[in-house]
């Protein structure tokens, strides 16, 4: 009966090859891991668009925490972009652009280009979308009480 050997067995050139191998792996994947959760550089947001049949359809996306233009402002772009799910109509039409954006304690100034103005297909009623938008913005921004809307520098709602 021989005697079982742990360092000869599974330290030969034959395992250790294996055994540097299972090392790196596990090296490699607790890194990816802890730069994962360091910190992530995105904010899920909920964004709201009217279905083709009537209903509200909620979608989730993941934006940037810290963009250029400001969070405000970059969620609003991304909310004229529209959905990316099939079968909802937009809430303004293509070309809608924002043209300042800026909040002020608890309200928010929004001045949008007067390509709103016109209608389109699978475009949902302008003060409907102002209503939308208006629903977006207060849903994914607690400190936003008031907002006005301007259609290029003209009160709007």
């Amino acid at each position: 009966m021989q005697k079982f050997n742990f360092k000869e067995q599974f330290f030969t050139k034959k395992y250790i090859y294996r055994f540097f191998f299972l090392i790196v792996l596990v090296l490699s994947l607790l890194i990816s891991l802890f730069f994962f959760f360091w910190e992530k550089n995105t904010v899920r947001r909920m964004f709201i668009f009217p279905s083709i049949s009537g209903d509200l359809v909620i979608e989730y996306r993941n934006l940037d925490k810290n963009p250029v233009q400001g969070e405000v402002q970059y969620f609003i772009d991304e909310v004229l972009l529209g959905s990316q799910l099939e079968r909802t109509k937009k809430i303004f039409t293509f070309g809608t652009k924002v043209l300042s954006c800026f909040q002020r304690d608890d309200q928010l100034y929004l001045d949008l280009s007067s390509d709103l103005l016109q209608m389109g297909d699978y475009v949902i009623d302008i003060k409907e979308g102002f209503d939308i938008l208006r629903l977006n913005i207060t849903k994914n921004f607690s400190d936003i009480k008031t907002i006005n809307f301007f259609v290029d520098g003209k009160y709007a709602y």
